[in-house]
């Protein structure tokens, strides 16, 4: 009697506490009797009959669920959120794919808002196009190789806002994950900056171009250069037009007009024009146009309607360039102190 009554004892001390460290903890075991699948075209349901006991552990670092399925499911994907280039209307995004078969399948959710990351609101998905939608469909899960060892980009997005990112995986029936971490990014505003002058530099300021005296029968160049600074986050770039009133150098006292064209005025009889004599940029390609991306003496025309003078066919960084005036009367050319002309340069970004 007493030998049984301790074999109780024993029993009751065992299984009264369950196997737990500081790292993990065990709160049931069992052994389940089998079980099977069920399926239709529109659904598979996979069971195991015995105990249903069993409850979630977790810590700051993990969680774990109990059963047969949970065993089967996919790792919990990670992912990175950025933006490396001060994009305004997208972010770009990484993929750690923790270890989970090259044919795994993730999707990705999204949360807009300054103070996002709860996934309790303002919730769309990555869609197969990489732009946003409210709905998550199966042909929105993407292999991650369909965007590139070094991710994708979301596109479409809104100027200035905060965005968190969180990834799922699935591979095969049953397997798919609960999301990740999250991860998150703001797009900048779209900007543009713009800067003319022909003293040296920005900060130099100047808006007049003098020529002095204009000899007949040679190409005069104006002693100072126009500078042009632009920059744009516009993701196909932009453009610099230049415009003439006049069309040429007109002189109201003597009646009469040099009037501009493109032409090389080392043998041109007279003309009036401009060349960009550089262009350069710290990131971007910002470039002179036809007719003025010319050398020595050969200028494009100015005319009374706008002509695209430099471009930029991505976002631009520091671009710069210069622009010099040629001027070359002939000898018929009537004399008179008031020739002038006056150009309106422009800038418009393409975002």
């Amino acid at each position: 009697m007493g030998f049984a009554t301790l074999l109780a004892a024993i029993g009751i001390s065992i299984f009264a506490a369950l196997p737990a460290t500081t790292n993990y903890q065990l709160n049931s075991y069992g052994f389940g009797s089998g079980g099977g699948t069920s399926s239709t075209s529109n659904y598979s349901l996979e069971g195991i009959t015995g105990e249903t006991g069993g409850s979630t552990s977790d810590t700051s670092t993990y969680a774990l669920k109990p059963g047969y399925v949970e065993t089967q499911q996919a790792n919990v994907p990670k992912v990175t959120l950025t933006n490396p280039s001060g994009y305004y209307d997208k972010l770009h995004f990484v993929i750690d794919e923790q270890n989970n078969p090259s044919d795994a399948l993730y999707a990705l959710q999204v949360q807009t808002g300054s103070g996002c990351g709860d996934f309790a609101s303002n919730i769309t998905y990555v869609k197969s196009d990489n732009t946003l939608g409210a709905s998550l469909n199966t042909t929105d899960y993407q292999l991650d190789s369909a965007w590139t060892a070094s991710g994708g980009n979301i596109i479409g997005l809104d100027p200035g806002t905060t965005y968190c990112v969180r990834a799922k995986a699935t591979q095969g029936t049953y397997t798919e994950s609960a999301w990740g971490p999250s991860s998150s990014a703001a797009t900048s505003g779209q900007t543009i900056s713009f800067c003319l002058y022909t003293s040296g530099s920005c900060a130099g300021g100047g808006n007049s171009v003098a020529f002095g005296s204009l000899l007949a029968n040679t190409v005069n160049n104006a002693p100072d250069n126009i500078g042009v600074d632009f920059s744009t986050n516009a993701d196909f770039g932009g453009n610099v037009y230049i415009l003439s009133q006049n069309g040429g150098l007109k002189s109201n006292a003597a009646g009469f007009t040099i009037s501009s064209a493109s032409a090389d005025l080392s043998t041109a009889g007279s003309g009036y024009g401009a060349r960009v004599t550089g262009a350069g940029q710290t990131s971007g390609s910002f470039t002179a146009v036809p007719p003025y991306d010319q050398s020595a003496d050969t200028v494009g025309a100015l005319n009374t309607s706008f002509a695209k003078l430099l471009s930029a066919s991505s976002p631009l960084s520091d671009g710069s360039g210069t622009v010099v005036l040629k001027a070359k009367p002939a000898t018929s050319t009537p004399a008179a102190n008031d020739y002038a002309d006056t150009l309106t340069i422009v800038a418009a970004a393409s975002f």
